[in-house]
């Protein structure tokens, strides 16, 4: 039934004409959104309109407790995740080409630093390289207290970009949707807040569209957050003018973007790339 419900609102003509309907997208968030996760709602033309709306339904923003307590785990008994999404790999995959001993990676969003245990679990650090995170206080609090009981050599935490030590691999996995202005129309971007360029950059489950871009607004139960669709277009010229280019890319089929009464915007699959600056320095 769950399976039918979801057709008919999010991948049919039906849908889009009961989103027409006076009162009935409210009365569905109040009713169904409001209590689930990761789920969307809504189109809105700008992060500012897509975080007004998000006001009127929960608290807004990843800097809750909350959800903090679901993503990093204090507790150093218990490792982290050891099932994780199938494009996580190719992240993976393409560390195992890049690292090289002293290196410096930036984890933008990486919360109490996850991949960071994930790569450890795989055998791909070791001393001297650094690890980097950026993420909103509640996640590095915990963060910090996690990794203080590890014990973990390499990694530190922080909550300002701007802050952040300089990177020859900077990572974005599945954070720059949720960013204010991570492409720089309004202010500084991502690359305009870092100390120097990263050689690489490894971006993961991110929503690329074809044809225009918009926000939506997507549900954590405790907290809710604009979520941007990206124009495909804008998103690659951004990272081309700071002379990067598209190294790799990969499909993200495990996460897709189904909004509510609105079939017209759905993506069947995020995505990953893999962009390399150039000239690349010979310490990269």
């Amino acid at each position: 039934m769950k399976k039918v419900l979801k057709a008919i609102l999010m991948h049919s003509f039906i849908g889009a004409w009961l989103g027409k309907v006076p009162g009935l997208p409210r009365l569905y968030a109040r009713a169904i959104w409001c209590g689930q996760m990761n789920n969307f709602l809504g189109l809105y033309g700008s992060f500012e309109d897509a975080e007004r709306a998000a006001t009127g339904f929960n608290k807004v923003g990843w800097n809750d407790e909350g959800i903090a307590k679901i993503l990093v785990n204090e507790k150093p008994e218990e490792a982290a995740p050891q099932v994780f999404q199938t494009s996580q790999f190719a992240v993976l995959l393409w560390l195992t080409k890049l690292l090289k001993s002293g290196n410096a990676i930036l984890d933008v969003g990486g919360a109490g630093g996850v991949f960071y245990e994930i790569c450890m679990r795989y055998g791909l650090l070791s001393s001297p390289m650094r690890w980097h995170v950026v993420d909103v206080p509640a996640m590095v609090k915990r963060g910090i207290a996690r990794h203080q009981q590890l014990k973990s050599p390499m990694i530190s935490f922080g909550t300002e970009l701007v802050e952040a030590p300089s990177s020859n691999i900077m990572l974005m996995l599945g954070v720059m949707q949720y960013l204010p202005d991570p492409l720089g129309e309004k202010g500084p971007g991502i690359l305009e807040n870092v100390k120097t360029l990263p050689s690489h950059i490894l971006i993961n489950k991110v929503p690329l569209m074809d044809d225009g871009e918009v926000w939506t607004i997507q549900n954590h139960v405790t907290s809710a957050m604009p979520y941007r669709l990206f124009s495909r277009q804008k998103f690659m010229a951004y990272f081309e003018a700071h002379g990067y280019r598209l190294r790799d890319r990969w499909m993200v089929p495990e996460l897709s973007v189904d909004i509510p009464f609105h079939p017209e915007r759905t993506v069947p699959f995020l995505e990953g790339v893999h962009f390399e600056r150039y000239p690349v320095s010979a310490t990269a």
